[in-house]
């Protein structure tokens, strides 16, 4: 009966020492295990980082290309305004030539000469006005374009930093 206990007792011995190397091996695994859970948890914070900064980024770009656009249309409305206008007073001058010449024409009876020069008249007392109409669209028309350059140029920026934002991306392997 000393035989089975002797080898049950090496058995145990064998086993207890097989236990220590394998819980040294396996903590040793879960050690690697934890590390690259600590790597990837890292990884992901670093990814939604970009993720986020890159959201915010497009949004503020289609806001300002958005700024662009109606900026953009005000100018080509101050500009089609002040075309209207200059239009305007270069069919003033033309009428007022054409009824120069009637009030001056020695052939044209009184009533007619009479009737050209009130024309003149006329014309030449709205002329001031249409001139300070077509001054202060001018003066709109420049301040629309610097708004228009200056919002072109946060625009330019915006897209600056989404290329370096897509650089860096590119150059980050997470």
């Amino acid at each position: 009966m000393s035989r089975p206990w002797v080898f049950v007792l090496c058995f145990l011995l064998f086993s207890a020492s097989g236990l220590g190397q394998s819980t040294s091996s396996e903590s040793q695994g879960m050690q690697a295990l934890v590390a690259e859970v600590r790597q990837l948890r890292e990884d992901l914070h670093t990814t939604n980082g970009y993720a986020l900064k890159a959201q915010v980024l497009l949004y503020r770009l289609q806001v300002q290309e958005a700024t662009v656009a109606r900026v953009s249309q005000h100018l080509n409305d101050v500009r089609s305004k002040l075309a209207a206008i200059q239009e305007h007073q270069r069919q003033l001058v033309g009428t007022m030539k054409y009824y120069e010449k009637i009030a001056d024409d020695s052939e044209a009876s009184p009533a007619q000469q009479k009737e050209a020069q009130q024309q003149v008249s006329s014309i030449k007392t709205e002329l001031p006005s249409v001139a300070a109409q077509e001054q202060q669209a001018q003066t709109a028309e420049m301040e629309a374009e610097e708004q228009l350059r200056a919002e072109q140029a946060k625009l330019d920026g915006l897209e600056d930093r989404v290329d370096r934002l897509e650089k860096e991306l590119n150059g980050n392997p997470h």
